[in-house]
């Protein structure tokens, strides 16, 4: 069955555009739910890595249905469609073929399952998605079957509904991996922000926003030298963008800097305008305690060891560390002794770059 042209307006466009709706999928579903006269529309998403159990499940129900306890869809699943064994991908079963009938105490479980769900009539199919995701799509009634057209409805959805869960896995590994990329560099005091070649901000993470404090413009609250000197650093970038770096002043009065570099081309994207990069940095060090744990861990320390090794990256002497941890001198030099030794480290300095360049920073 081809999709009529007023299908692809009704049920096409909010599948693709519920990807991005706050409750996934609702209008599709509500409308083909309503296309087909059914009491309960159900999609869920199960995947093989996570041992079959749902990952996302939504169920809906036409107005005026009577209202029912909701369905455990694990249990739904078990019983009905794995008891059964793998349903054919993208092909509609009517309930009346998945009902078991070679094995009483399985029957029994699965007619257990339908009297829980309150199910006389369905329509399943089972949907195969990218990567090891499998999608499950119902139409379920308890007042009278449903059409062969409406199977066929389903069997068109398939590859569109197959489609767009797939965008929705690739947009949320892509969401994924920029929010721990975020989180990574915020613990450093990291932001960054994307501009185009005029200086206007395209893109930034939360903490670019809030030091650049963006203006409904899209461009930051600088003072006019400084947002001069922004903009002609982003259209030099921009001309020449080879492996250069850019420091541009933008607050001459705190004297805070940002380390311009060009944009990185983005695989596959839509250009987006940006030309280059912009780098802040803020004082910032990490939870002392959190990070004498890591230190302790990844060096090979002594809880008291690490703290003070904690405390001398951070500018602090041995004899002042040591009374902050209440060593006596003698007990923080024979701390220290065994500090170098068990990390390797030649000297003070040495130290400090061991602790900054490891994962004590992220504590």
């Amino acid at each position: 069955m081809a999709l009529a042209p007023s299908d692809e307006r009704d049920l096409l466009i909010p599948l693709y555009s519920g990807i991005q709706a706050d409750s996934l999928w609702d209008i599709f579903l509500r409308r083909l739910l309503a296309r087909t006269g059914g009491e309960r529309i159900s999609l869920f998403v199960t995947s093989a890595a996570s041992g079959k159990r749902v990952l996302y499940q939504r169920i809906l129900f036409a107005p005026g249905a009577p209202a029912r306890a909701a369905i455990d869809m694990d249990d739904f699943a078990d019983s009905i469609l794995l008891a059964y064994g793998s349903p054919r991908p993208n092909r509609v079963y009517s309930l009346e073929e998945l009902l078991i009938r070679d094995d009483s105490d399985a029957a029994r479980q699965q007619a257990a399952a339908l009297a829980r769900a309150g199910i006389s009539f369905a329509r399943f199919i089972r949907i195969p998605t990218p990567g090891d995701h499998m999608a499950w799509l119902f139409l379920m009634d308890d007042r009278q079957d449903f059409r062969a057209a409406d199977s066929a409805l389903l069997s068109a959805l398939a590859p569109h509904v197959a489609v767009a869960i797939g965008l929705l896995l690739e947009a949320d590994g892509l969401r994924l991996r920029a929010t721990m990329a975020e989180e990574a560099l915020a613990m450093l005091g990291v932001g960054q922000a994307a501009f185009d070649a005029d200086g206007r901000i395209v893109a930034a993470d939360a903490v670019a926003a809030a030091e650049l404090d963006v203006q409904a413009n899209g461009r930051p609250r600088l003072r006019p030298r400084e947002e001069q000197a922004l903009g002609a650093a982003c259209a030099a970038l921009a001309a020449t963008p080879a492996h250069r770096r850019q420091v541009v002043r933008i607050d001459e009065r705190e004297t805070r800097d940002m380390l311009l570099r060009p944009a990185p081309q983005v695989p596959r994207g839509l250009p987006d305008g940006a030309t280059a990069v912009g780098l802040i940095r803020r004082p910032r060090r990490e939870q002392e305690a959190a990070a004498a744990r890591v230190v302790a861990a990844t060096l090979g320390l002594s809880d008291r060891e690490a703290a003070l090794a904690e405390k001398i990256s951070r500018g602090q002497s041995i004899l002042a560390g040591g009374a902050a941890l209440q060593l006596t001198p003698e007990t923080a030099r024979n701390y220290s002794k065994r500090i170098y030794a068990k990390t390797g480290a030649s000297g003070q300095a040495d130290l400090v770059r061991l602790l900054l360049t490891g994962l004590a920073p992220f504590a």
